[in-house]
């Protein structure tokens, strides 16, 4: 309030409007500096993959190259879903089409399967974009490092359902697991546990991603060991009207 009547209080009111505007300019400068630096990173590589498609005659060269650009932006994408803004405008949308969407690429990988048990009508308060990228992520984790010791695929459970006007959505693989000691850090950014599920083809912030984009939805994050085997991932979300 402007008008309060002692001047000590309108100082203070007119400080804090000052520093929410100045926060407000920050974060703007933030996001379109964001938004030059992958521009800037992923113009080269673009130039990069086309020169390594009419240059290079080695088929196997090719690939290998063109999957070292891959490697690189997925870790651009992965450093700048990190670094986006702390809040997200959530909606109610139903969880069903969002999880059909993120495992259609996964389909034609020949070295993994999946079992969905999604309720048709589970309505989630979420993001669409951020959980589907969420989704993604925890496949594409599974994918990589969820292997079953006995024929060396990768099984995927998917399945959700409500309770007390919460959706609960759990991802689990039959893979190694992790070590217990290391699964408190597996959210720590940059975080690289033991080998079975690591490697130098990520930037380290794959489940601190998926961590901080629950966050912002209002939600929950929590990965285990699941009693059975295998790796488990927890989201509690909020269910939807």
């Amino acid at each position: 309030d402007e008008q309060a009547n002692t001047p000590e209080i309108r100082e203070v009111n007119a400080g804090f409007d000052r520093m929410a505007e100045r926060l407000a300019k920050v974060e703007e400068e933030r996001q379109l500096i964001l938004a030059g630096i992958s521009h800037d990173l992923r113009t080269p590589l673009a130039r990069l993959r086309l020169e390594t498609e009419l240059s290079v005659g080695d088929a196997e060269a090719r690939q290998a190259m063109a999957a070292d650009i891959d490697q690189l932006d997925d870790i651009i994408d992965q450093f700048l879903g990190y670094a986006r803004p702390g809040h997200s405008g959530v909606e109610p949308l139903l969880l069903g089409p969002v999880i059909s969407k993120c495992i259609t690429p996964f389909r034609q990988v020949l070295q993994m399967d999946m079992l969905v048990d999604v309720p048709e009508d589970l309505w989630v308060l979420a993001e669409p974009v951020a959980l589907g990228r969420v989704v993604s992520n925890l496949l594409e984790n599974a994918r990589r490092y969820g292997q079953s010791a006995q024929d060396g695929i990768s099984h995927v459970e998917i399945e959700a359902q409500a309770s007390h006007g919460q959706a609960m959505l759990r991802i689990r693989d039959q893979g190694p697991g992790v070590p217990a000691e290391q699964l408190a850090h597996l959210t720590q950014p940059f975080y690289r546990g033991n080998v079975a599920r690591t490697s130098a083809m990520g930037s380290g912030l794959g489940l601190a991603i998926v961590e901080r984009a629950i966050e912002r939805m209002g939600g929950k994050f929590r990965v285990f060991n699941h009693a059975q085997g295998g790796l488990m991932a927890l989201i509690e979300l909020r269910e939807g009207s």
